[in-house]
């Protein structure tokens, strides 16, 4: 439940971006903006907050050349509206910038930051990835409190990485929508279901399930992150080794 001792962790992406696709004027940016931030705060009964906002770079494009290359481009003035509401985000509301990864990967960590020191949270934001994230949440546009417990959160990217993420480009198995996915884990217990996925896959030769995973997944820690940028220059790295040895050959 809300208190005023959480801390509110806002993915604000959606916020700036809803307002940039409703009007271009700058001052009616503004005042959506400070009106949806004020309401949050209300309704979550708490002033203190840590909001997150695109960065530079992601990850994911580094190991998933494909990953959101079929979104449609936008128009100009909506490209200047998202700038303009970003950048006031930034100055207004103090965002911070997630980057090399998303601003859901930035407010996971800061949950899991939370935990660590029994620091009361509530996670506010309409992107179904932030269901990944166990504890108290927030819709600010159906304006609902949603509790998610472990296992549930777990269940959520299970479910994923059986159907993968059309909106994201991110692949699944073909053929298995939602409610197949729900009948595959149905009673499955938290420690078996990445099995239950893993063997879903193979029965259908979809091919590798660890690439949808770690697209899929948030990053709940700055180690994790410093990880996969490791793992991605060694790999930049040995394919730069090859090609120099071909060239040489």
């Amino acid at each position: 439940m809300f208190t005023d001792n959480a801390v509110i962790l806002v993915d604000s992406d959606s916020i700036y971006f809803r307002m940039a696709c409703v009007t271009k004027k700058k001052k009616d940016i503004r005042v959506g903006i400070d009106h949806t931030m004020k309401e949050i705060q209300q309704n979550c009964g708490s002033d203190k907050f840590l909001v997150a906002i695109k960065g530079r770079g992601n990850f994911r494009k580094e190991i998933y050349s494909d990953y959101k290359s079929t979104r449609k481009e936008l128009d100009e003035d909506v490209k200047e509206a998202l700038n303009y509401g970003h950048q006031y985000m930034v100055d207004k509301h103090n965002a911070v910038e997630a980057d090399d990864m998303e601003a859901d990967d930035l407010v996971s960590i800061w949950a899991a930051e939370c935990r660590d020191v029994d620091q009361e949270y509530t996670v506010v934001g309409i992107d179904k990835d932030l269901l990944q994230i166990p504890g108290t949440h927030y819709n600010f546009v159906k304006k609902e409190l949603t509790e998610v417990s472990e296992d549930t959160a777990d269940l959520k990217l299970m479910l994923q990485c059986l159907t993968g993420d059309r909106s994201d480009n991110i692949p699944g198995i073909k053929g298995i929508g939602p409610k197949k996915a729900e009948k595959l884990l149905k009673g499955v217990p938290m420690h078996r279901r990445w099995n239950r996925v893993r063997a879903a896959w193979r029965a259908n030769a979809a091919g590798d399930p660890e690439i949808s995973k770690r697209l899929l997944t948030m990053l709940t820690s700055w180690e994790e992150l410093d990880d996969i940028k490791k793992q991605i220059e060694e790999y930049k790295s040995k394919k730069q080794a090859s090609v120099h040895r071909n060239i040489e050959d």
